[in-house]
């Protein structure tokens, strides 16, 4: 689930360019787990530094 969580949360990045320098501006992973949960979106910081390092 976090996966599709995570999969559902870049989708929305990408299409809203506020949300977007939100992301970049975290300041680490827990950063962005806390601006996803504010979004709707549900993932650990882990999943967030697996999809980082590709």
């Amino acid at each position: 689930m976090s996966k599709a969580q995570l999969n559902a949360f870049m989708v929305k990045v990408a299409g809203d360019a506020a949300l977007k320098a939100r992301v970049d501006a975290a300041a680490d992973s827990a950063a962005v787990v806390v601006i996803a949960n504010e979004e709707g979106h549900s993932f650990s910081a882990a999943t967030w530094s697996r999809h980082v390092r590709g």
